[in-house]
């Protein structure tokens, strides 16, 4: 029997309900299915989503982190004529030119993990490196076997998407297919080649963050995303074997902070991110001045005495900084460097919990009959997929099965 998995981005699970997701939620009801927690680390859930470990083990969670010579550094050899394009207000078509030559180098050596360089000041571009070189679907991108890495091994037969790549046991490719749905229906062809298929549907998180959590906006795609997932998994005369989860919920923006303010009173390198910042002192002496501000302010204040415990995240100071400065739920920061405006409905990527940040877990079709999990996190989906599949757990993963 195939084997479809389903990476259905942004998914809340208490949006997850009979009227939102008839097809999903009936088979939920009859077999292995409940709410999913994310990891407190903010952004790039995927290593630990896919390998079963926290940061600790492969240190990805960050999106960007300071390095010298890095190939975001290549840009200086033509950040004038990119400022002199901005200076004529050329509006997305700069950016575009700045990622696209970036991009290309990274290509050229070899790396896999492409990233824009969003809303990053021209000027501070140079200083920073993206947190990965390769994309999570591709062969060995971590210190530690991904699913996809155990299925090589083992000679199963597969095929993951993660916009823009495509990988399999052979190789790795570019797939262009950003649309979800031309995404599933690829996939539905897939299956009929391929013992295991992964997609990875993403739209939806762009949805919430423009119209909200709950919004009507997301609730009809999500409609419609059932609809087609139903059609696919009918669609083989042998059945299909359903695995779904999502990385993350969401929750609606009540308040907007200015950390910059904060940061700018100090001598200091930072990347502001919507929902946390990376702080790099010159001076270290002024460490407890500013994170006694941060405090005062109702930031949640993260160093090398309490990172590693709290998020399980390795304390390296060209990753967390001096200081890593993080929102409440319900809270954005803004300035950053990802947009240009402030007017995102909902967000993600917080370190403290929220019952709609959870997400959901369904496993249909292995026999299993009707269970409810209960405190599963992300890194607990690679073990409870392969003892599904009755493929051993490496010693190496930090989840548990949780069938």
């Amino acid at each position: 029997m195939k084997t479809l998995i389903l990476f259905l981005d942004a998914i809340s699970f208490s949006d997850f309900n009979k009227e939102n997701f008839p097809f999903l939620y009936g088979l939920a009801q009859k077999e292995v299915y409940g709410p999913l927690s994310p990891v407190p680390s903010g952004y790039h859930t995927e290593y630990s989503m896919l390998s079963g470990c926290l940061p600790l083990k492969h240190n990805v969670w960050t999106w960007f982190y300071m390095k010298k010579n890095s190939s975001f550094s290549k840009i200086r050899y033509v950040l004038p004529v990119i400022k002199l394009l901005e200076k004529l207000k050329l509006g997305k078509m700069v950016r575009n030119i700045a990622d696209a030559y970036i991009n290309l180098f990274r290509l050229l050596s070899g790396k896999s993990r492409f990233l824009k360089t969003y809303n990053i000041p021209l000027d501070l571009i140079e200083k920073f490196e993206i947190a990965v070189d390769k994309s999570y679907v591709d062969h060995n991108p971590l210190p530690v076997p991904t699913f996809f890495d155990l299925l090589r091994r083992l000679e199963v037969r597969y095929v993951a998407m993660d916009y823009p790549t495509i990988s399999d046991n052979k190789g790795t490719s570019f797939y262009l297919g950003k649309d979800d749905f031309k995404q599933l229906k690829k996939a539905g062809r897939l299956l009929r080649e391929y013992p295991v298929v992964y997609v990875h549907v993403w739209n939806l998180d762009e949805i919430e963050h423009k119209y909200g959590l709950h919004s009507k906006e997301a609730t009809d795609y999500m409609r419609k995303l059932d609809d087609y997932i139903k059609r696919i998994a009918l669609s083989e005369k042998d059945g299909v074997r359903l695995v779904v989860f999502s990385d993350h919920g969401g929750c609606n923006v009540k308040k907007t902070k200015n950390i910059q303010k904060i940061i700018k009173k100090f001598d200091a390198n930072y990347f502001a991110g919507s929902t946390s910042a990376q702080i790099w002192l010159k001076d270290k002496k002024d460490k407890e001045k500013i994170e006694k501000e941060l405090r005062k302010e109702d930031y949640l204040v993260y160093d090398e005495d309490n990172i590693e415990k709290e998020l399980f995240i390795p304390y390296k100071r060209e990753f967390v900084g001096d200081i890593l400065a993080c929102v409440k739920p319900g809270e954005q920061i803004y300035p950053d460097f990802f947009r240009k405006t402030s007017n995102a409905k909902s967000m993600h990527g917080y370190t403290k919990k929220s019952p709609e940040l959870n997400g959901i877990f369904i496993m249909g079709g292995f026999g299993l009959g009707r269970r409810r999990v209960r405190n599963m996190k992300l890194y607990d989906i690679v073990p409870t997929m392969l003892k599904a599949m009755r493929i051993k757990i490496p010693k190496y993963i930090d989840g548990k099965a949780r069938i």
